[in-house]
Order: structure tokens, then C-alpha cells, then sequence
């Protein structure tokens, strides 16, 4: 077998290499070495194809194969593919890759195509002489994207590499499983990612399959990060601290290659959060904080008033079919009764601006949060880390909130994540508590913690007096308080102890 550039195999690799089977499926964890452990399996194939004639009905038809060895390697995104690319670069030994020279088609250089993303390869030795005893001597090796599954033209290959399988769709899948039956060719196969989310995916399907029935055909392994005994003691201690970024099952299907429970369930432990009681009426000198997400059309507007300090929700205002003027006096109303500090709007959509503008005006004191698929699921990960962390409350009665937050499904979208409520037809609760959470002081998780993250109050209690001049002012505060709020919309992954950092602290608001 032609050996990588300091290829040690860890326990798990040395399994993968050893097993035979045309496919392997494999989940591993993130750093795992799963890429480099297929760069590997390539490597040994095609010392394989190349003792390999193709006769039919006692012809020698070897010279009708071109290339003589054909390899892709297949991964979600041309960004992926520059990873694995750089990876192969590391791995492949550099006295097979063709060397062009003066006069030769393409002139001088070196087999690695940059633009084009394919490496030629030539079975010599390390002093350039041909090896002996092979019938295909030259390997193409490709790379593709998986984003446009129709571009995957059908060829004959002796190897497949799929990489981030998770991430790939089933129709780029089945455009490609064809290339594995070409007459003459080794057609096999390694299937490489972390379990998907769902257990519908393709991927997860073929996996479970041939792990329930291992054969001769297909075989599935797996293999956690900790199974990579070259990962150093920084290392690993900085995957242990990401148990504190993101929830237990996210975290165990990244690094211990688990797949999550369920059909794509979000939220956990929400039950063990519902054991909060309702209020009419702010009590005493508490703080309070609010979440708004504005209906559009049939979706009612919802307004949930928390606990600044506890994060306990406390109050809750749904309207639905009510004219705009009615809802913007009565969260006007709400929020200065309930003597609010800050109100996390969802200011996005058709109007949102103006509506939140409206608000300002009326000395409502909202801060804009535009949704897209990264802030939201931000937004949705803060909560889901507080459920598991304990840390969140809100009231008993609200089935309206259980039964949307246990609806919510999340499924990967090319690199990053899509939601969506099947059996339920609103998510408008779930909006609301998650936004006014985003609204709430740091979680105290013991008697000496420390808030890490102080909360900014750049605004007054409603109530006070106040005058055309401080409405002014508040409103350019907050459109400056906006723009911050879309730099961190380009970065939601910044988090502390499961809460957001902000970029306020810094602000010198003029």
C-alpha cells in the first residue's frame, strides 16, 4: 500500500482499512482523522486497480479505461472541497504526482491542478522508474461540489469519497451511486461525516443499514474525536469546554458521532422548565425584561415579559387579528405597567423597521434583533443551552409554548440550519420567550458565580417623564445600538457561558 506522508493509523483507522467491503459508511466525530484515514483507503485502492486487467470474453480491454484509475472525491461545497484538497496535498506522496516537463502537453509544472481542483498521478517510484507488474499506471483524481447535483456527470470510478456526508443531499447521492457499477472498474466507496440529524437522511438510512447487517457490500464504523490518540492535551481540553458553547446532544453528535433522539427535535428538558406561575402584575421593585415577535397575516403577535435577574417569564400578551394602532397602545401599555427595561424585537420582514420605529417614538424601549438563519439559530441555541442548564423558567399554563417549542424540528441546510414546525402551525411563542431570554441578565449558576457578561441598560424605566428632546436621543442611540446589532447578526457563534457577547460594552453611545 502506497503510505501517506506519516501516516500513523489510530485503532479506528487501522479497522476502517482493515474491513473489506465495496462501501463504508463511516460516522466520526469532528478531528477524528476520518479525511486523511480515506485519503488513506484511496491510496490502497489504487495499488489495487493498478494489478487489476479488465478482460472480457478473454480480450484484454485494460486500454479502453481512461483514465486508467478515475477517483472523486465528492463534498457539499467548493469551501469543503479546498479542505480535503489540502489534506490529499499533505497525504499523497509527492513521487507519484506527475511531473510535467518542457515540450511535454501542458509544459512545465506539477500535477496538481489548482483551478480545476484535480492531481494527476503516475505510479513510479521514488526514482522515477515505472513500477513493475502494474496494468494501469496513471490515476485522475477529482474533486466535485455537491451543490449542483445535476452537474455530477455519470463516469465509471474505481473510488468514491464522499466527505461530510450529513451535509450532502440524496439527489447528488443518487446522481453519483451509479459510477460504482462501470464494467471494469473497482467501484468502491467510503462514505465519511458525523450522523445526521435526522434519521431520514440518506446517509443515516444506509448507515444503520449496514450497521444492523454488515456484508461484503456495505459496513459501517464508527469512531468518536477521543479515538484520535494525536489530539494533545489542549486539544482536548478545548473540546470539553465546548460542552459549555452549545446543548448535549449537539455536542455528542459532533465529537462522540451520536445521533440526536427523535425526528430532528431542538429543545430538551421542557417540561422540567414548565414550573412557573403567572402574574398579573409586576411584584415589587423586580426587574423586567420583554421578548416581541409581531404576527404577519395569521400569526399572532405575542409579547412575554421576564424576570430580568431569574429569566422566570412571568407575563404573557397574544393578539391575533387585531388592528396595528390597537396592538402598538397595547404593548405600549404592557410595557410601561410592567415597568419593562428592554423589549427584544423581531424586527424583521415588511415593516419591521417601521414598527419598531413606531415603538421607539412611543418611548417603548425596543431593540431590534433581525432574524436570519444564523441569528436564529443562535437565538434558539442560547435557549435550548438555558433548558439544559436549568436556568430558565416560565409558567405551567402555557401549553401554547410547550407544544410549539416540542414541535420545532431544526435540519441542516447546505452549511447551515433550517427550522421548521410540522405539527404545529406557529412558532410565534417560541419567538417571543427566546427573544425576551436574549433580554435577561447572565444565568447565576451557583452562589459565587460570577456575571461574566454584564447586562448594558442603556435605557430608562418606562414611566418617568420625558420630553421630545430624550425621544430623540433614544432614537439615535438605538439605530446606533442597530448597527452593532447586525455585526453581531455576522458573527452569532460569539457566545460565553451560553450567553450571546455583546459588543455594547465597548460603545460609547454619543
Amino acid at each position: 500500500m502506497y503510505s501517506g506522508n506519516n501516516y500513523i493509523p489510530c485503532e479506528w483507522q487501522k479497522k476502517l482499512h482493515g474491513v473489506k467491503a465495496r462501501v463504508k459508511y463511516i460516522w466520526a466525530g469532528r478531528r477524528a482523522g476520518k479525511g486523511r484515514a480515506v485519503i488513506q483507503e484511496a491510496l490502497s485502492l489504487i495499488e489495487e486497480a493498478s494489478k487489476q486487467k479488465f478482460v472480457v470474453n478473454g480480450i484484454d480491454m485494460t486500454n479502453t479505461l481512461v483514465p486508467p484509475i478515475h477517483i472523486w472525491t465528492v463534498a457539499p461545497t467548493r469551501a469543503q472541497m479546498r479542505q480535503v484538497w489540502n489534506e490529499m496535498k499533505a497525504f499523497i506522496p509527492p513521487h507519484i504526482v506527475k511531473k510535467r516537463v518542457a515540450g511535454q502537453a501542458g509544459g512545465r509544472g506539477s500535477g496538481w491542478k489548482e483551478d480545476e481542483m484535480y492531481v494527476e498521478l503516475e505510479l513510479r517510484d521514488q526514482q522515477g522508474n515505472w513500477l513493475p507488474g502494474r496494468y494501469r499506471r496513471t490515476v485522475l483524481w477529482e474533486l466535485k461540489s455537491a451543490d449542483n447535483p445535476e452537474s455530477l456527470q455519470t463516469v465509471g470510478l474505481d473510488f468514491l469519497h464522499m466527505a461530510e456526508g450529513q451535509d450532502i443531499k440524496e439527489a447528488a447521492w443518487n446522481k453519483v451511486r451509479p459510477t460504482l457499477n462501470s464494467p471494469g472498474r473497482l467501484g468502491r466507496a467510503c462514505i465519511e461525516g458525523i450522523p445526521p440529524i435526522s434519521r431520514s437522511h440518506w446517509f443515516s438510512r444506509r448507515f444503520r443499514a449496514a450497521e444492523n447487517k454488515p456484508d461484503a457490500n456495505a459496513v459501517s464504523i464508527r469512531a468518536t474525536t477521543f479515538d484520535n490518540h494525536y489530539l494533545n492535551k489542549e486539544q482536548l481540553e478545548d473540546i470539553q469546554k465546548e460542552k459549555e458553547l452549545t446543548t448535549e446532544a449537539i455536542w455528542r453528535r459532533h465529537y462522540l458521532a451520536e445521533q440526536p433522539e427523535g425526528a430532528g427535535g431542538f429543545f430538551s428538558k421542557i417540561h422540567e422548565a414548565s414550573i412557573g406561575r403567572e402574574q398579573l402584575r409586576p411584584n415589587g421593585d423586580k426587574q423586567y425584561v420583554a421578548g416581541l415577535d409581531l404576527g404577519k397575516q395569521v400569526d399572532p403577535t405575542v409579547l412575554i415579559i421576564k424576570d430580568r435577574i431569574t429569566r422566570e417569564s412571568v407575563y404573557a400578551m397574544e393578539l391575533l387579528k387585531t388592528d396595528w394602532v390597537l396592538q402598538r397602545e397595547s404593548i405600549a401599555k404592557e410595557c410601561k405597567d410592567w415597568r419593562v427595561q428592554e423589549v427584544r424585537i423581531d424586527s424583521s420582514g415588511m415593516g419591521g423597521d417601521v414598527i419598531y420605529d413606531e415603538l421607539l417614538a412611543m418611548n417603548v424601549p425596543v431593540v431590534a434583533f433581525k432574524f436570519t438563519p444564523q441569528s436564529k439559530y443562535q437565538l434558539f441555541l442560547n435557549y435550548a443551552i438555558a433548558l439544559q442548564n436549568g436556568t430558565v423558567q416560565f409558567p405551567t399554563s402555557w401549553d401554547k409554548l410547550k407544544s410549539q417549542m416540542e414541535a420545532i424540528e431544526v435540519k441542516q441546510s447546505g452549511m447551515g440550519y433550517q427550522f421548521s414546525h410540522p405539527d404545529s402551525p406557529h412558532d410565534d411563542w417560541v419567538d417571543a420567550e427566546c427573544l425576551a431570554l436574549m433580554a435577561c441578565d447572565p444565568a447565576m449558576l451557583d452562589e459565587n458565580a460570577q456575571q461574566v457578561v454584564p447586562s448594558i441598560r442603556t435605557m430608562e424605566p418606562l414611566g418617568g417623564t420625558s420630553n421630545t428632546s430624550k425621544i430623540i436621543q433614544r432614537i439615535k442611540r438605538e439605530r446606533r445600538r442597530k448597527q452593532i446589532e447586525e455585526l453581531q447578526n455576522i458573527h452569532p457563534d460569539l457566545v460565553l457561558n451560553g450567553v450571546p457577547l455583546t459588543l455594547e460594552e465597548n460603545v460609547k453611545w454619543q
